[in-house]
């Protein structure tokens, strides 16, 4: 009798236990899906900025040409 009382304590617990861990599961891949979001965002931002890095390089570039022209 003892015997079936303690594998229904331990039974429940599991279970318990596997609640727990299943919704600790789910908030982890929803955080997950939240950080890809958030790279892809930060990715295409990145990218935004690296132009307009470079049109500023070019039109640094260009400026550069008409100050040496105007002191010569």
């Amino acid at each position: 009798m003892l015997a079936i009382i303690g594998a229904m304590v331990v039974m429940t617990w599991q279970h318990g236990k596997n609640r727990a861990l299943t919704q600790l599961l789910e908030k982890c891949q929803t955080q997950d899906a939240t950080h890809v979001d958030r790279l892809f965002d930060l990715e295409q931002l990145n990218a935004n900025l690296l132009d307009d890095v470079l049109t500023l390089e070019l039109d640094n570039a260009v400026l550069n040409d008409s100050i040496d022209k105007l002191n010569k």
